[in-house]
């Protein structure tokens, strides 16, 4: 009993802050992040504010430029950042940021956000949408979702909070079995025991 109801709560426990932490599983389509993921992977996201947004984080954007769908796409700047691609090559304040493609100046209104995807020659991003009045940039109401772990040839470390809810899920379930396998047992050894706690007929008819 005791087994159950400590596998009981550590499994209730586990779901509870997978399920209402705001954490959501997603499966990546197209190539638009690759080589790091790629088409059929699955992505791990927990909610986030548009104040908590950082650069360099890959995120699921809501329908930005009426795409169908979110798209998972990198943050590399925010307001007031000056990205400029020329030669191929992108920088960031003056900082080398990686390739980039095709030559442009961008400098990031407040509150908005300048994604590229991680694979430049298949992404829709940024980039397609510079003359859309905004430069490409989205808005951060739009960047809910922050990808924390993904399956794909590289995963990153499953974060604290989630790696702990599913070692004590793990551990809820795995005392849940024993539970079952201990009540099993004894429930066996019970009946094996019961014919020698009673009376042979011989020896009832003998009394009588």
């Amino acid at each position: 009993m005791v087994l159950a109801v400590l596998g009981l709560a550590g499994t209730a426990l586990g779901l509870g802050v997978i399920l209402t932490g705001g954490y959501s599983v997603h499966r990546m389509t197209g190539e638009a992040m690759a080589p790091g993921l790629h088409s059929g992977d699955r992505m791990l996201t927990d909610r986030v504010r548009p104040e908590e947004v950082l650069r360099g984080e890959v995120h699921l954007v809501d329908s930005p430029w009426n795409l169908h769908g979110r798209i998972a796409s990198r943050v590399v700047a925010l307001g007031g950042d000056r990205l400029v691609c020329a030669g191929g090559r992108l920088s960031l304040d003056g900082r080398e940021a990686g390739a980039c493609g095709e030559a442009f100046e961008v400098t990031v209104p407040l509150g908005r956000a300048f994604l590229l995807g991680d694979s430049r020659a298949a992404a829709i991003d940024s980039r397609t949408y510079l003359g859309d009045g905004w430069q490409g940039t989205v808005e951060l109401d739009r960047l809910r979702e922050r990808v924390v772990y993904h399956t794909g040839p590289q995963p990153p470390d499953l974060p604290g909070k989630p790696a702990g809810a599913l070692v004590l899920t793990g551990l809820g379930l795995l005392l849940l079995i024993a539970a079952v396998v201990t009540a099993a047992t004894a429930a066996r050894a019970q009946r094996r025991a019961a014919p020698a706690n009673e009376p042979r007929v011989g020896e009832v008819l003998h009394d009588l």
